[in-house]
C-alpha cells in the first residue's frame, strides 16, 4: 500500500471532483429549463415515490427554480474546493437529486452520481479547508487505520470504473455490428446522434472505407477492454492509457456532441489512471516524460 494520507497533500482529488462538478453545471445552464424538469415529469416523479425519493429535495418544492438554483449553488462552492469534508456531502446530494429529477440524461450523469458517493467516506477525513492547495505532511490525517479505509474506497472506485470500461467492450462483442465491424459506420452516420456535416467533410472518407472503418471499430473494443487492464498496470503504462481514453472521449464529443460526458469521463479518468498522491503538475509533468522516452526509444530504433 502506498502513503495513501499523501492524497490530502495533493489537489488531483480536487480536479477529479471538478470535472464531476463541471459536466452537470453546463448541463444544467446550457439547456432550457423545461427540457430538463418538464411539468409532466415532475407530475409523474412525485406520484411516484420509491425508495430513496424523500432524500430528492426537487420534490420537496412546488417552484423547481428554488432546488435548481440551490443546485448551482453547491456545486460552485465545490469546484472553489472549500471545506471537502462537508461539500462532499452537499456534493452527492445535489448530483443525485439531480440526476433523478431531470427528464434528459446521459451516461456521464450516472456515474457521476456513483463516483461522487464513493468519493464521501475520502474526503470526510480530508482535513484542508481548500481542496486546490497542496500542503504539507503536518497536516495529513495521521490515524492509519482511517487513512487505509480511505485507500480500499479508492481502490473501489477506481475498480468500479475498470468494471464500466470493461462492459462497455464486452458488451459490443454481443452485437452484431460491432462484431462484424461496422457499428461504428451506423452511429457516425446517424440522423440524431451522427456526425455533423463538418466532421464528416473531414473525416468521413475514413468510415465509408472498408479497412479503416473496422480498424476504428475493433479499435474502440480493443481500447476499452485495454483500459480495464489498466487496473494492474505500472503507472507509466496508466499515463498512456489516459492519454488515449482522453482523446478517445474528446472524438466523441467533436462527432457525437457528448460535451458533458467527455467532461466527466476526464474526471473519472483522473481518479482511474493519476497518481492521486503527487499534485497534478507532476502528474502531467510524468506524462510528458512518459511519452518523450517512447519518443527517445522510437528515434534510436529507427537508426538502428
Amino acid at each position: 500500500m502506498p502513503d495513501f494520507s499523501k492524497i490530502y497533500t495533493s489537489n488531483v482529488l480536487q480536479y477529479a471532483r471538478s470535472f464531476l462538478t463541471l459536466s452537470l453545471i453546463l448541463t444544467l445552464i446550457c439547456s432550457p429549463f423545461k427540457d430538463l424538469f418538464p411539468d409532466f415529469h415532475i407530475i409523474k416523479l412525485k406520484e411516484n415515490l420509491r425508495e430513496l425519493s424523500f432524500l430528492n429535495y426537487y420534490l420537496w418544492f412546488s417552484n423547481m427554480k428554488i432546488p435548481y438554483y440551490f443546485t448551482l449553488l453547491i456545486l460552485i462552492l465545490v469546484i472553489t474546493g472549500i471545506y471537502p469534508r462537508f461539500l462532499s456531502l452537499f456534493h452527492w446530494w445535489a448530483t443525485y437529486s439531480t440526476f433523478y429529477t431531470m427528464f434528459i440524461i446521459e451516461g456521464g450523469d450516472q456515474i457521476s452520481v456513483i463516483i461522487v458517493l464513493l468519493l464521501i467516506p475520502i474526503c470526510l477525513i480530508d482535513p484542508r479547508k481548500l481542496g486546490w492547495i497542496t500542503v504539507n505532511n503536518s497536516i495529513v490525517p495521521k490515524n492509519k487505520y482511517l487513512i487505509f479505509f480511505s485507500y480500499s474506497v479508492f481502490v473501489v472506485i477506481q475498480i468500479q470504473l475498470g468494471m464500466l470500461y470493461l462492459n462497455a467492450g464486452v458488451a459490443k462483442l454481443l452485437v452484431s455490428e460491432w462484431i462484424d465491424g461496422t457499428a461504428v459506420y451506423y452511429w457516425f452516420n446517424n440522423n440524431i446522434f451522427g456526425a455533423p456535416d463538418y466532421i464528416k467533410f473531414l473525416i468521413g472518407p475514413l468510415f465509408t472505407n472498408s479497412i479503416t472503418v473496422t480498424l476504428i471499430n475493433w479499435g474502440v473494443i480493443g481500447l476499452e477492454i485495454m483500459l480495464f487492464v489498466g487496473l494492474f498496470l505500472k503507472q507509466k503504462l496508466k499515463y498512456v492509457l489516459f492519454t488515449l481514453a482522453f482523446i478517445f472521449h474528446f472524438l466523441i464529443f467533436l462527432i457525437h456532441g457528448l460535451g458533458t460526458f467527455w467532461i466527466s469521463m476526464t474526471g473519472c479518468l483522473i481518479l482511474y489512471c493519476f497518481d492521486p498522491t503527487i499534485t497534478m503538475k507532476q502528474n502531467i509533468l510524468k506524462i510528458r516524460k512518459v511519452f518523450s522516452s517512447y519518443k527517445k526509444t522510437l528515434l534510436l530504433s529507427e537508426k538502428t
